[in-house]
């Protein structure tokens, strides 16, 4: 049963990072504007013009205020995490850095990667780690030595993966509040507080950020933004220990970031069949292709929405409800986003060759 004060820490955490984000994000805006902060236009981004790139600092900044808020209302949810807490925030100053200087002198994919897995080693020292993988049928394999490996694979994965989806105004925010939102409900009801706390502060940020983040833009999250925010959340969703019985460990949180997971999937199998490098950036994402059919930029943001409302919908029903149905369900999903992707890609080669 939720406690008062861990209710008002839920209730506070989504409201105080949703206005600060909304402050904060005007407020950058308008430094952005006064000191010509301005990002040079890219085809990877879909961008037709210079826009302010700094729009990851303030949404970080009002998840932060929204998880202080809560901690001062309801401590009792982070006594036993504040070393996990310490290493989560030190990999993630890392990355800000490692985004910021890429929106500035573009860095190069090797440097990158390896600054990423540096900050995940960091989180790994301080505690957070995946110990057990189990399955949707509840075995599980202890991973022993593999545990490390496994675990910066997980986090270096997100990150990017957040930031491949973050090719268009509106997508990412979008679909990482919406896994803010799925993780929540699951941790509500399984009794996570402190991983709840932090998918409410990561949704009411976003959010907030979206405000000025739909098409068309005013600002953009940045490299900064992007990677950092893939960091976080692919480190939160590991944080606290979690037992097969109740919670599918990786599995659900998986499933709550299903759409960025199989986009980086299906862009790494592309890259690799096309016998390119899988850093290699390019304009074949699915977002790319659905504007190049000419569907406007708003449309393309809410079918990629809806995908993702359905991934948490699946996250939340296999862990509350009967798993059966759900797995049926994800089949179904997958199947059509497969679908999706290859009619899309037969599309692109047929307008090519005309």
């Amino acid at each position: 049963m939720i406690q008062v004060n861990q209710y008002y820490s839920y209730v506070l955490a989504v409201l105080s990072s949703f206005v600060f984000s909304l402050f904060l994000t005007k407020t950058a805006i308008f430094a952005a504007g006064r000191f010509n902060i301005k990002h040079v236009p890219t085809k990877e981004k879909n961008q037709d013009r210079k826009i302010s790139d700094i729009g990851g600092i303030p949404v970080l900044l009002a998840l932060l205020v929204g998880m202080i808020i809560a901690y001062l209302i309801y401590p009792e949810g982070f006594i036993d995490y504040k070393k996990p807490l310490i290493g989560i925030g030190l990999g993630t100053l890392i990355i800000m850095i490692m985004g910021f200087w890429d929106d500035r002198k573009e860095l190069h994919p090797g440097i990158k990667f390896a600054i990423q897995i540096v900050a995940s080693l960091i989180v790994v020292a301080f505690g957070v780690k995946i110990s057990l993988i189990s399955n949707p049928f509840n075995s599980t394999f202890e991973l022993g030595i593999l545990a490390i490996p496994v675990t910066v694979l997980w986090v270096v994965s997100v990150t990017n993966a957040i930031n491949l989806v973050d090719g268009m105004d509106g997508l990412a925010p979008g679909v990482l509040g919406i896994a803010g939102i799925s993780l929540f409900t699951i941790c509500a009801v399984k009794g996570f507080p402190l991983l709840g706390i932090i998918s409410l502060a990561m949704a009411g940020a976003t959010f907030g950020f979206l405000r000025f983040n739909y098409p068309p833009a005013s600002i953009i999250l940045g490299n900064v933004g992007a990677y950092s925010l893939g960091f976080i959340i692919a480190t939160a969703s590991i944080i606290q220990p979690v037992k097969a019985s109740t919670i599918v460990v990786l599995f659900v949180p998986m499933l709550a970031l299903g759409f960025p997971v199989l986009e980086i999937s299906i862009t790494v199998v592309r890259r690799l069949m096309k016998r390119k490098r899988i850093y290699q950036g390019d304009t074949e994402h699915l977002h790319h292709l659905l504007l190049n059919l000419g569907l406007p930029p708003n449309i393309v943001d809410w079918v990629f929405y809806t995908i993702s409302i359905l991934f948490g919908t699946i996250a939340v029903g296999f862990s509350l409800g009967d798993r059966g149905y759900m797995i049926a369900f994800l089949i179904v999903l997958m199947l059509a986003f497969l679908v999706l992707a290859l009619k899309l890609e037969a599309t692109k080669q047929k307008r090519g060759r005309i």
